[in-house]
């Protein structure tokens, strides 16, 4: 897998990431099986920082589209 990191914003103690993940699903995880398939997704993190450490983060990211490439879901018509 590969992250592009396309953006980051950051205000006070937040900071944003907006980034591209890519790669080629070769192995099973998160309950999937491995397809061979190219995956390229993006998503945002947003991390919380507290004396100069992250102490929370949150991550979104289009699921539907990587199930979707790599073939496991069908796609819309």
């Amino acid at each position: 897998m590969h992250v592009r990191v396309n953006q980051i914003l950051a205000e006070r103690d937040l900071v944003v990431v907006y980034w591209t993940a890519s790669g080629t699903n070769t192995q099973a995880g998160m309950g999937f099986p491995a397809t061979g398939k190219k995956i390229k997704i993006a998503g945002m993190t947003l991390f919380s920082f507290k004396a100069g450490k992250i102490c929370e983060e949150w991550s979104v990211w289009d699921m539907l589209s990587a199930m979707q490439q790599a073939g496991l879901f069908p796609p819309p018509q």
